[in-house]
């Protein structure tokens, strides 16, 4: 009787050592967390008016995704442009721009573009949205 059970819990043992034993072996991932976005307010009748502007030729820079990415770096981060390494745009299905910014300290800024008045080549962009991709 005394066996059988000291066998019972030497199985026991046995099993509960190679479940550890196998799921110590398995490949773990940390889940690091997506920075997180951080919204700009956009007025829309600041936009409307930006955009005025621009239908009578002033501010015709706001056409053009590159000089607005570039205007919000300097203006609202602070960020010179000579510091800019690299500077891509993606166009998305909805209209958006991605574009991602690699500056000459390692840091990395995505920022999203939307025309929040008109849509295409006569439509002003502005930054929607923006995160820090590495600090």
């Amino acid at each position: 009787m005394i066996y059988r059970k000291a066998s019972w819990l030497l199985l026991i043992v046995v099993v509960l050592a190679v479940a550890i034993i196998f799921s110590g072996c398995k490949e773990t991932t940390v889940n690091t967390p997506e920075p997180s976005w951080i919204e700009v307010s956009t007025d829309s009748e600041k936009m409307s008016s930006l955009q005025k502007e621009c239908d009578n030729g002033h501010r015709v820079g706001l056409l053009d995704p590159t000089q607005v990415t570039y205007e919000f770096l300097e203006q609202e981060l602070a960020i010179p442009g000579n510091t800019v390494n690299d500077m891509q745009e993606e166009k998305q299905r909805n209209g958006h721009i991605y574009v991602t910014v690699r500056l000459q300290d390692g840091r990395t800024i995505q920022l999203v573009l939307v025309q929040p008045v008109r849509t295409g080549p006569t439509g002003i962009w502005c930054v929607q949205k923006y995160r820090f991709l590495n600090k």
